[in-house]
């Protein structure tokens, strides 16, 4: 699997927030944005180093995306669920694809 594909939603999640930074201003970006970036590069890093635990790391957003849009804000489009759900099983599916690659390499080692 290639390592770059970890990457996707800090990559995106960062052009999208960095674009509201520029055109909006800084008071257009909650402070909780920049923990889940965070979040989203640490989880990649983990994820490219073959640990599969890394991907929980990344689904804390997702979960917490689909926590905000519980709470009614007024928002005109309600994005957050949706968005939430799609992190979250990036993330499943990242943690299940480098789980089954390490226990299969696990097994395909010979003894010494």
């Amino acid at each position: 699997m290639k390592k770059q594909l970890f990457f996707i939603p800090a990559i995106i999640f960062a052009a999208f927030y960095g674009l509201a930074l520029i055109v909006l201003g800084f008071s257009s970006v909650l402070p909780i944005v920049y923990v889940w970036i965070g979040l989203f590069i640490i989880s990649g890093f983990l994820l490219s180093k073959g640990f599969f635990w890394g991907g929980f790391l990344g689904m804390l957003p997702g979960i917490n995306m689909m926590y905000m849009s519980t709470i009614n804000t007024g928002q005109i489009i309600d994005i957050e669920f949706p968005v939430g759900i799609i992190v979250l099983v990036f993330y499943l599916s990242c943690c299940g694809i480098m789980f089954c690659q390490n226990r299969k390499d696990k097994n395909n080692r010979r003894p010494d």
